[in-house]
C-alpha cells in the first residue's frame, strides 16, 4: 500500500528561473551573520522578492530579474563583515531554493490568511487564531528541512506587555499587525507596549493547532489541511519553474492491536503491593483541595492504603503534587525536584499539567500515575517488567536497548523471562560485561550527542532508530468530504499511515510511524506522527521481531509510544541519574 508523506519530490526548471530571478549569497567569515534577523525588514526596502537562511552564516536573496544589482545590495547592507555575490539556481541547494520560492508567499493575502516572513522563519496567520482578548495568537510556521521534508509546527505570539520580567526578554524580535490584512511587520522602536508581540507562549497556556482534525466543522483547521493548501498555491504560482509533489512510501505492515488493559492488570497488581505515602510540596495549603482529590482519586480507583506526610517515605511508593519545571523557572524560585532522594519511589503529579485532569476523572492519567510508579519500583527494587509478561514474547535471546546522555552511555538488557540489568559507563575505555554491549556502546562514543536509541539481541544484531522530520499525511480527498467516517474502509482510504503501527519500506530504507489506535480513534490528531528510521548496525534488521512493544499506552497519554516500551524503563533510569 502507497502511504503520502510530506517528503517534496522537486523538479526545478533551472533555465527559466535564472531567466526571471536574480540570486545573491550574503556571508560572513564571523560565526554568524550580526543582526541576521534584522536583515529581513531592511532587505524588503531592497525590493526582494524573499531571503532564506541557509545557516547563520549564509543568507540568500531573491529578486526579480534586473530589478537590482549585487553593488546595490552591497551598499544597502553597509557591513564590512558581510560578503555579497552573484549565483545561480543551480548552484543553491534544493532545498534553500524552494524556500526562497516558499517565503515569497509573504507577498501573497488571501481574505482569511496572512503569510509573514519573520526572523528567518515562514508563518501563516489566520484572525481565528487570535485569541478574543488579542493577548496572543498562533502562527503556522511553514518551512522544509534539507532532506526536502515539508515541516509544520505551531508557534504561540504573547504581548510583549504580559511579561512581567520584559529586561530578560529585550533582545526578542518584536512585531505588530502592519495593515488590515492581519500581515505582521518587525519593529525596533515602539511606544505602545499592548500592541506589540513577540514570539513566546504564555506561562502554562500552551497554544496548538492539531495535526488533523475529523470534526465536520474544523476539518480544515488543522496543519494537515495547511500543508496542502501551501504546496496548491506553490504549484499554481510557480508551475513554469517547478514541478512539485509529495513523495509516496511503501506500507509494508500495519498493527492496531493494543495491550494496554494487559497492562494495567499488572500494574495494579504491583502498585497495590506496597504503602502509598502522598505528600504535598506545592505551596502547601494553598493547593490543599487539589492534593485531596489526588488523594481520592488514586487511592479510591485502586483501593489501597496510604498514609499522608510532609516528607518522602524511603520504603513506600511516593505520590508527590509539585509544581511543574517551567513554574520554578519563570518564578526564579529552586526546583525542590532536582532534590529529590533517587533510591526512593516517587511519582510527581505536576499542578500545572495534570492535577485537573485528575480532578475531572481522566481515567487515562490515573492508570499513567500507577504505571510510572511501577515502572519506579521495578528499576530501584525488583529488577524485573512487571507491567507485561515477557515470557510470553517468547523471546531465545537477551535484547539490549541503549542510549547517550551527556558523553554516559546506558543499557538496559531485558531477559527471556523479563527480568533485566541496567549498565552505564562514562565515554572512556572502561568495558561493559559483554562484547554486543561493547559494540553499541561504541557506536554511541563515534556518534556523541546524536538523538539515537540503539536496540541489539546478543546474537550480534543490532539496529539504530532515529526520529526523521518525515511524517505520513491524511488523502487530500478527505478535505473534500462533507462527514468522515472512523470506519475501516474510510481509515485505508483516507488515513492510511495515519493511523495504527505502521512498518515502512522507502527504497530499501525501514522506517516506522505510530499513530492514533484507529479502532475507536478519536476526532483530533495533536500531532504527526513522525517516522523512524531504522538502520542496521550489524547483522539483521530487528525492528520487527520487537514491533508490537509499541502498542501500549501507558508511555504517552492516549497513544501508542513511539519507541519499544523497555525505552520507557530505560529513560526513567537515565532521569533518576541526571537530576
Amino acid at each position: 500500500m502507497k502511504v503520502i508523506s510530506n517528503q517534496l519530490n522537486v523538479s526545478f526548471n533551472y533555465l527559466k528561473i535564472d531567466q526571471d530571478f536574480d540570486f545573491y549569497v550574503v556571508a560572513t567569515s564571523d560565526k554568524y551573520i550580526p543582526s541576521g534577523s534584522k536583515c529581513l525588514d531592511g532587505l524588503k526596502e531592497f525590493k526582494a522578492e524573499s531571503l532564506a537562511f541557509e545557516n547563520g552564516k549564509t543568507l540568500y536573496v531573491m529578486t526579480r530579474k534586473g530589478c537590482s544589482s549585487r553593488m546595490k545590495l552591497a551598499n544597502h547592507l553597509n557591513n564590512d563583515k558581510l560578503f555579497v555575490r552573484n549565483t545561480f539556481a543551480k548552484e543553491i541547494e534544493g532545498y534553500v531554493l524552494f524556500r526562497l520560492f516558499l517565503y515569497s508567499l509573504n507577498n501573497f493575502n488571501s481574505e482569511k490568511i496572512s503569510f509573514n516572513n519573520l526572523t528567518g522563519k515562514f508563518y501563516i496567520f489566520n484572525p481565528k487564531w487570535m485569541k478574543k482578548n488579542r493577548s496572543s495568537f498562533i502562527g503556522l510556521g511553514i518551512n522544509v528541512d534539507s532532506d526536502m521534508n515539508l515541516i509544520v509546527e505551531s508557534a504561540t505570539f504573547s504581548k510583549y506587555s504580559l511579561f512581567k520580567n520584559n529586561a530578560k526578554l529585550k533582545d526578542y524580535p518584536k512585531y505588530t499587525f502592519a495593515n488590515k490584512n492581519n500581515a505582521l511587520k518587525r519593529v525596533f522602536s515602539f511606544e505602545d507596549e499592548d500592541e506589540i508581540y513577540i514570539k513566546k507562549g504564555i506561562y502554562n497556556k500552551k497554544a496548538e493547532i492539531p495535526f488533523l482534525t475529523l470534526a465536520k466543522n474544523d476539518l480544515k483547521e488543522c496543519k494537515a489541511y495547511y500543508v496542502y493548501k501551501i504546496l496548491s498555491l506553490l504549484a499554481d504560482k510557480y508551475k513554469e519553474y517547478f514541478d512539485v509533489s509529495f513523495k509516496c512510501v511503501d506500507s509494508v505492515m500495519s498493527i492496531g492491536v493494543e495491550k494496554d488493559k494487559m497492562f494495567m492488570n499488572y500494574a495494579l497488581t504491583e502498585f497495590m503491593a506496597k504503602q502509598l505515602n502522598f505528600v504535598n510540596l506545592a505551596n502547601g495549603a494553598e493547593y490543599e483541595g487539589e492534593f485531596q482529590s489526588l488523594i481520592e482519586k488514586i487511592a479510591d480507583f485502586a483501593g489501597i492504603q496510604f498514609l499522608i506526610s510532609s516528607s518522602i517515605a524511603c520504603d513506600k511508593n511516593n505520590i508527590v503534587l509539585i509544581h511543574n519545571k517551567e513554574y520554578y523557572q519563570q518564578n526564579d524560585y529552586p526546583d525542590i525536584y532536582k532534590k529529590f532522594d533517587r533510591s526512593s519511589v516517587i511519582q510527581c503529579v505536576t499542578v500545572e499539567d495534570s492535577v485537573e485532569k485528575i480532578i475531572d476523572d481522566n481515567q487515562a492519567i490515573i492508570d499513567t500515575i500507577i504505571k510510572e510508579t511501577v515502572i519506579k519500583n521495578d528499576i530501584l527494587n525488583t529488577r524485573k517488567i512487571s507491567l507485561d509478561n515477557w515470557s510470553e514474547y517468547k523471546f531465545k535471546t537477551d535484547w539490549i536497548f541503549g542510549k547517550e546522555k551527556d558523553g554516559k552511555h546506558y543499557f538496559l538488557v531485558i531477559h527471556p523471562d523479563g527480568k533485566f540489568d541496567l549498565f552505564s559507563k562514562v565515554n572512556d575505555f572502561s568495558s561493559l560485561p559483554s562484547d554486543i554491549l561493547n559494540a553499541c556502546s561504541d557506536y554511541l562514543t563515534d556518534n556523541k550527542g546524536k538523538e539515537k536509541t540503539v536496540i541489539a539481541d546478543d546474537i550480534g544484531n543490532i539496529n539504530v532508530i532515529s526520529r526523521t522530520n518525515k511524517f505520513p499525511l491524511p488523502s487530500e480527498k478527505l478535505f473534500e468530504q462533507e462527514f468522515v467516517s472512523r470506519s475501516k474502509q474510510s481509515r485505508e482510504q483516507y488515513l492510511s499511515g495515519v493511523v495504527d503501527i505502521n512498518l515502512y519500506n522507502d527504497d530499501g530504507v525501514v522506517y516506522y510511524s505510530v499513530g492514533l489506535k484507529g479502532n475507536g480513534m478519536n476526532t483530533k490528531i495533536v500531532r504527526a506522527p513522525h517516522l523512524y528510521r531504522v538502520d542496521v548496525i550489524d547483522g539483521e534488521n530487528i525492528m520487527t521481531k520487537i514491533l508490537s512493544t509499541l502498542s501500549a499506552y501507558f508511555v504517552k497519554y492516549k497513544s501508542f509510544t513511539v519507541l519499544p516500551y523497555p525505552i520507557k524503563y530505560l529513560n526513567e533510569y537515565i532521569l533518576m541519574d541526571n537530576v
